[in-house]
């Protein structure tokens, strides 16, 4: 379950099993292919999980490291990236078989190995790359936006001390306001590569009985394709959930309906539960109920009502409901610098050394466009932030009923 800017790596990337290799598509694209069995690139699948999982690495769900015949780790596998329902999971074994890549390397000849407890926290440790390609902070944007705060930090130290020298003036000015542009260009890009598109599927959009935000309403969906059920919540992380094979969602089941706890829980055949949403906040607001009707009808997703819950820890049923629930200030607060992007250190320092800057250049006399430099670095830095901490605070995230 992936947000911005990771939303388009989850619906695009895939790993495939054949005979003797492994291979990882995007878009139907080969980004890898490791060859498998004795003698080849990998020889073993080592699980890291088991019931000491939780002492060592509590956060965890697990991981599978592919090795080399020498013993070296090759790629990890984290569980938590390929179980769609991580958030919610408490034990690496559930992760495990929801995972499906137990099946998927016994089909490509590398049966899975748990790795022994007295040598799972090193394992842990080891520094192993991710065989999935999710966005990481771009080394050129790393580099540029290092140089920017070198260069503007000498500009100001030189600046208090005595006169800056015209090519430093101009280095500290266009290094930040490079760096601002490139941060911008991430988000933006981001944002249009990442964007939610709902085509023609059925979607059913929040009809809630109770408070909730504005952001909810908006954003939070539930999508049926025709090959998988997408579920996104109010922070627009997506959820896609498969419609073929072992774990395919096949029903929406309404549970404990007409009490404050009813739920719709989109399960598996043999009951398994892979998204819970509560009804309060989805379907039980007016017309509420014939959507959930008319979105199962038309996607061909079974709809049961009076079914049971799904047994399962009550600790993972709390989680499960929090995920697809209206979110908080302060929960939004902390996701709105998602991996990957830049994030509030690069506003504020940049904010704060272009201001700087631009009070100390009228003692002095930068080359021309210098002020506008700075000036610009420095808007481009702080208002989009501001603009964005104010629709949060005073429109997006304010409870209320509805948003139609």
């Amino acid at each position: 379950m992936r947000g911005l800017p990771d939303r388009a790596a989850i619906r695009e990337v895939a790993l495939h099993a054949e005979p003797g290799a492994l291979v990882l598509t995007r878009a139907g694209r080969e980004l890898r292919r490791l060859r498998v069995g004795p003698g080849a690139e990998v020889e073993q699948a080592l699980h890291l999980g088991g019931p000491v999982l939780g002492d060592v690495a509590p956060d965890m769900l697990g991981a599978i490291d592919l090795v080399d015949g020498h013993g070296g780790r090759v790629a990890r596998l984290d569980l938590g990236d390929w179980v769609p329902e991580a958030d919610e999971l408490t034990t690496s074994a559930e992760a495990l078989r929801r995972s499906g890549l137990g099946s998927l390397l016994e089909r490509a000849g590398l049966p899975v190995r748990p790795v022994p407890a007295s040598q799972l926290a090193d394992a842990l440790r080891a520094a192993v790359p991710p065989l999935l390609p999710l966005r990481r902070m771009p080394v050129a944007f790393t580099a540029l936006r290092s140089v920017a705060v070198v260069v503007a930090v000498a500009a100001l130290i030189v600046a208090v001390v005595g006169d800056v020298p015209d090519l430093l003036w101009q280095g500290a000015g266009f290094g930040l306001l490079l760096s601002t542009i490139a941060g911008l260009a991430l988000w933006l890009s981001a944002a249009a590569r990442d964007r939610i598109v709902d085509g023609d599927h059925p979607v059913l959009r929040p009809h809630p009985s109770t408070p909730v935000t504005r952001r909810f309403c908006r954003v939070a969906r539930l999508r049926v394709e025709p090959d998988v059920v997408v579920v996104i919540d109010g922070l627009g992380r997506e959820r896609r959930l498969p419609r073929l094979g072992a774990l395919a969602v096949t029903t929406a089941a309404v549970v404990r309906d007409g009490t404050d706890r009813a739920q719709v829980e989109l399960r598996t055949a043999s009951g398994v539960p892979r998204a819970t949403l509560p009804c309060d906040q989805w379907c039980a607001g007016h017309g509420g109920d014939a959507a959930l009707s008319h979105v199962c009808a038309a996607g061909g997703l079974a709809l049961e009502r009076g079914s049971a819950p799904a047994r399962r820890p009550q600790a993972e049923e709390e989680r499960a409901r929090q995920v697809f629930s209206s979110h908080d200030n302060r929960t939004v607060a902390r996701t709105m610098w998602p991996h990957g992007l830049p994030g509030a250190a690069a506003v504020w320092q940049t904010a704060a050394f272009a201001w700087l800057l631009l009070l100390y250049s009228f003692s002095d006399d930068p080359p021309a466009f210098t002020r506008a430099m700075l000036g610009t670095a420095g808007a481009l830095a702080l208002l989009p932030h501001l603009a964005r901490l104010a629709v949060r605070r005073f429109w997006l995230d304010v409870p209320m009923t509805d948003d139609r």
